[in-house]
């Protein structure tokens, strides 16, 4: 799977971030109604796949009559191994499995439920989660601890530029905002969850940084 070179890293970089720089806007969005999520884990579309973070929560979650959240459904980690066969995703379903509970009183559990959802997620998406720091992450952001509400594309923005923010997000809103690069921060206001640091990119996230300020001509 694809990586971006230094070079390209330093040209996509800003020393001075903001609200976002849009694409080039003469090239036209193979997926312009994509939601958040579809840019950030899989490189451009959505969808209601089984690998997508609706579906996912949805046979996760399980809610009371009134749609609040009470715990996980019985049959949750089950799904995840019959539907995927990929046993490092299972791992990740009986974590949240055994932390849920006790994620409603404790904070620490709370992370850990919280950092499974988003590995969970970012492997079923095709991409591997890495213990190390990368150039390379996905952010999951909400309000509550047990769902999400935003996600963004994380890249290294001080590449051979120590005095950059370490960091830039890439991302959009379904239908409201193209992709952006040189975020200073994720949209929203909702707060960082979890990062999740990963080793490589989908083709679908170079093919639209191609199309970013400081790509380079001859990358």
């Amino acid at each position: 799977m694809p990586t971006l070179t230094d070079e390209q890293l330093a040209g996509l970089a800003s020393p001075n971030l903001g609200a976002g720089v849009e694409l080039d806007q003469d090239w036209q969005d193979p997926y312009p109604d994509a939601p958040c999520w579809g840019w950030a884990l899989f490189g451009g579309p959505g969808g209601n796949a089984n690998n997508t973070p609706p579906v996912i929560f949805e046979h996760a979650l399980l809610l009371n009559e009134g749609g609040n959240v009470i715990g996980v459904k019985p049959n949750f980690v089950q799904w995840v191994q019959a539907t995927f066969n990929n046993q490092d995703a299972t791992d990740q379903a009986q974590i949240i499995e055994d932390h849920f509970a006790d994620a409603f009183l404790e904070p620490n559990d709370q992370t850990i439920v919280v950092t499974a959802f988003a590995k969970l997620c970012v492997i079923l998406a095709g991409l591997t989660p890495s213990d190390d720091p990368t150039n390379y992450s996905v952010v999951m952001a909400s309000d509550r601890w047990y769902s999400w509400e935003h996600w963004s594309l994380g890249l290294a923005n001080d590449i051979d530029a120590p005095q950059n923010p370490a960091l830039q997000y890439v991302q959009r809103d379904a239908g409201v905002n193209p992709v952006n690069t040189r975020c200073r921060a994720v949209w929203a206001n909702h707060p960082i969850l979890t990062s999740i640091c990963i080793e490589e990119l989908h083709q679908g996230h170079i093919d639209y940084l191609e199309h970013a300020v400081g790509w380079p001509d001859d990358a």
